[in-house]
Order: C-alpha cells, then sequence, then structure tokens
C-alpha cells in the first residue's frame, strides 16, 4: 500500500503533467514575471510535498497549489515594493486570489503565455524552447538536448528571454492576424519537439515526459487559425 507520501507525491506530479502550463500563466498574466512564477510555483509544489502527507491531499490540486504560489508571489513582490501604492496594489491581487479560490477554478491563460513567449523582441532562437519551459515544464537541459547545445547556454538564454519579457512589458495577448505569421515557427518548433520527447518514452516510464504528446497535439491544436 502507497504512503501516505508516496500519494502525495503521485498527486503533485499529476497536477504538474495536467496543469504545470496553466499555472505558470495565470500566475504570470498580470506581472509578466515567468522567472518569478515559475519559482513561487516550484515553491508550491515544494510545500504540497510537505503539507499534502499530513493533511491528506486536497480535492482541487491545481487551486491549493495556485493559491500557495500566489501568496509566495505576492511576499516576493512585497519585498520589492515600498510605499502605500505599492501596498494598495498587494491588497487587489489579494482580494483576487481570494475571489478566484472561491470559485475552485482558475482562468487558462497558456495562448496569452505562448503568443508573449513568440513575440518579436525576443530573440528568434530561443522562443521554441521558451515555449516548452513556461508551458511544458521542460528543464533546460532536455531543452538543450532537444536544440543542440550546451544545458548551460540554454539555461542562460533563457534566463534573458524572462527577463525580457518582464523588461519590455510583453502583454499576455492574443495579436491581430497580420502578426501571427512571424510567431507560428516558433510554435511549430515547440510543438514537434514536444511530441518528438514524449514518444521518446512511450510507455511512460519517466513522469516528466508523461503526456508530452498529448500536450504537443494541445499546443497546434490552439494556435488560431
Amino acid at each position: 500500500m502507497a504512503s501516505a507520501a508516496d500519494r502525495a507525491r503521485a498527486a503533485a506530479e499529476a497536477a504538474a503533467g495536467r496543469s504545470y502550463g496553466r499555472l505558470v500563466a495565470c500566475l504570470a498574466a498580470r506581472s509578466r514575471d515567468v522567472a518569478g512564477a515559475e519559482d513561487a510555483l516550484a515553491d508550491a509544489f515544494a510545500a504540497a510535498l510537505v503539507k499534502w502527507p499530513v493533511t491528506g491531499v486536497p480535492s482541487h490540486p491545481e487551486a491549493w497549489l495556485l493559491t500557495v504560489a500566489r501568496r509566495r508571489a505576492i511576499d516576493q513582490q512585497r519585498r520589492r515594493i515600498a510605499g502605500e501604492a505599492g501596498q494598495d496594489h498587494l491588497r487587489l491581487i489579494g482580494e483576487e486570489l481570494e475571489q478566484e479560490m472561491a470559485r475552485e477554478k482558475f482562468p487558462d491563460d497558456r495562448l496569452g503565455l505562448i503568443f508573449a513567449c513568440a513575440h518579436p523582441a525576443i530573440d528568434p532562437g530561443v522562443r521554441a524552447p521558451l515555449i516548452l519551459q513556461a508551458i511544458l515544464g521542460f528543464d533546460a537541459a532536455a531543452i538543450a538536448s532537444a536544440f543542440l547545445v550546451s544545458p548551460a547556454t540554454m539555461g542562460q538564454r533563457l534566463v534573458r528571454a524572462k527577463a525580457r519579457i518582464r523588461q519590455a512589458g510583453i502583454p499576455f495577448r492574443v495579436p491581430e492576424a497580420a502578426e501571427l505569421g512571424e510567431r507560428l515557427s516558433a510554435v511549430l518548433e515547440a510543438v514537434y519537439a514536444a511530441f518528438a520527447e514524449g514518444w521518446a518514452d512511450p510507455a511512460g516510464t519517466e513522469s516528466r515526459r508523461r503526456n508530452l504528446a498529448s500536450e504537443a497535439i494541445w499546443l497546434g491544436a490552439c494556435w488560431p487559425n
């Protein structure tokens, strides 16, 4: 019989497989801080592995993770923001958080995040890798292998690209039809790489690769016609 820790880990892995990109997109949609969203979500998963074996897996794991991650993100912002205006901003974020969690659901901002990752302000060579990490949760080493560069180089490129999204204020939105063409190649690259990684482990024995083929299909299907 599985232990409480094993059940908690399995539930956390399942939530990551189902909703990693959706959680990151939701967390980063307002701040455009993709790296900060990933850090906050990592903290939430770490907290789940400590808390869930004691309290049990919540009925809505993604909602629990989003709540904890947003609180971590607010704490991060609180350390950076000073003054009354900043505190008001944080209070509004907190109120929105409570309203969303009361509904036990959260919006799906993944498409907006995909377009942000494929924005012309992002270096063309890192757009597809950025989609793979932000939406599908690939680590830098796996992405580096797929794109034939060193993990250190790929890690540096991804860090710079995330900083660019934040610094340039790149919006999470679907662009006009005339802007779609230049972003299509990055999405197609990401779809191909994700599908190839998913089929590299057809038995589904590696948790990192589970559901990647279906996620690749989702990436392709969500692209506007």
